[in-house]
C-alpha cells in the first residue's frame, strides 16, 4: 500500500483543495472558502469549508460528514423509513446527530420528545453558526432534550425506553468503532420499547465493502428482524448503507398502503426532497452481488474486534 499524503486542506499551485482519504480512494476537491477550522474540546478537528459543487460542507477528522448539496438524502433515509414503520412513535433517541439534520426530519413527525446525546458540543455550535440550513431551527424546538456526553455510556446507564434509537455517528474508527459492535447493539436493544426499532448508518457499500457486512452481521445477531437500505450520496462518493434492527418489524416489511396512509396523515408530502412512499421499497432491493455479500459468513463487529473503515 503506497504511503498517502496527509489529508486535509492543501494549497496546490495557488489553489486551495481538500484531500480526503475514503477507503481505497483519495479525493481532491477544490475549496472556495474556509469558514472554520478548529480543534474542539473533545479533541476532534472540525472544519466547515465551501466547495464549488457541494456548497458548505462539514468535515470531522478529515472525513466529510455532510454537504448542503445532498445531506437531505442521508438524513431522510436514516429517519423516515424507521419512523413510518412505527404506528405512534412517542420518544426517539439519537446518539450523535450533532449537525441537527436527523433531528430536523424527526420533528416532522408527531413525536413527544427527541433526546440527543452528542459527544462534542462544538459540532452543534459550529453548525448553528456556519450551517444553520441543516438544523433549520430544530435545536430550538421544545421537544428536544439535548445531552452532551458519551453515547455508549448513556445507553449503558439509562433506565429510559425509546420507540426508536438512531445511531447518527462518525464513521467507525478509533473510539467511534465501539458504537458499531454486537455488544453495543445488545445495549440498544435493552432500551427499546416493545415494538421498537434501531437504525444505524453502516458506511459505504463500495469503499468500505469489508466493513459494512460486519456491521450488518452484528445487527442481525442481536435482533430477530433486520434489513439494509441503500442510497447514493454524491459527496460521500458511494452508495451509503443503513442497517435496521427490531424484534417486531423492519421498514422493508411495511405494507405500502399503510406506509402511504401514515405518510399523508403526518403531512410529509412536499416536506421531503428525497424520500417518498414511491421509492421506499427500492431502498431495500439489492443487486445480486450485494445480496450475496450480506449472506457471507463474516465475523460480526464485536468489542474485541470492531469493524473499522479502511484507510
Amino acid at each position: 500500500m503506497p504511503r498517502l499524503p496527509k489529508p486535509g486542506l492543501r494549497n496546490i499551485d495557488g489553489q486551495l483543495f481538500y484531500l480526503e482519504h475514503a477507503g481505497p480512494l483519495s479525493i481532491l476537491t477544490p475549496v472556495s472558502k474556509i469558514l472554520s477550522s478548529e480543534m474542539t474540546e473533545a479533541g476532534q478537528l472540525v472544519e466547515v469549508v465551501e466547495l464549488p459543487f457541494y456548497g458548505k460542507s462539514l468535515f470531522i477528522e478529515h472525513i466529510i460528514m455532510l454537504s448542503l448539496y445532498d445531506e437531505f438524502i442521508y438524513h431522510e433515509t436514516l429517519v423516515h423509513p424507521a419512523l413510518l414503520t412505527l404506528d405512534k412513535p412517542d420518544s426517539v433517541l439519537i446518539i450523535g446527530g450533532g449537525d441537527g439534520g436527523a433531528l430536523r426530519e424527526i420533528l416532522k413527525h408527531p413525536v413527544r420528545q427527541v433526546t440527543i446525546v452528542e459527544l462534542d458540543k462544538s459540532v452543534i455550535e459550529l453548525v448553528r453558526k456556519y450551517l444553520p440550513e441543516v438544523p433549520s431551527g430544530a435545536f430550538e424546538d421544545s421537544r428536544l432534550k439535548l445531552l452532551i456526553g458519551d453515547g455508549r455510556k448513556f445507553i449503558e446507564e439509562t433506565s429510559e425506553k425509546f420507540d426508536l434509537v438512531i445511531l447518527d455517528l462518525t464513521d467507525p474508527y478509533g473510539q467511534a468503532a465501539r458504537l458499531y459492535t454486537k455488544e453495543f447493539y445488545e445495549m440498544v436493544r435493552r432500551v427499546l420499547r416493545d415494538g421498537g426499532l434501531m437504525v444505524t448508518h453502516s458506511t459505504g457499500l463500495h469503499i468500505n465493502r469489508r466493513t459494512f457486512p460486519r456491521i450488518y452481521k452484528a445487527v442481525s445477531k442481536v435482533f430477530r428482524k433486520y434489513a439494509m437500505a441503500r442510497a447514493y450520496i454524491p459527496s460521500f462518493t458511494d452508495e451509503w448503507t443503513f442497517s435496521f434492527g427490531s424484534d417486531s418489524m423492519v421498514p422493508s416489511e411495511l405494507d405500502i398502503n399503510l406506509l402511504r396512509k401514515r405518510f399523508e396523515e403526518r403531512n410529509l408530502r412536499e416536506r421531503t426532497r428525497f424520500y417518498s412512499p414511491e421509492i421506499h421499497s427500492s431502498l431495500f432491493k439489492h443487486p445480486v452481488f450485494v445480496s450475496e455479500l450480506l449472506k457471507e459468513n463474516v465475523i460480526p463487529s464485536m468489542d474485541s474486534n470492531p469493524a473499522e473503515i479502511e484507510g
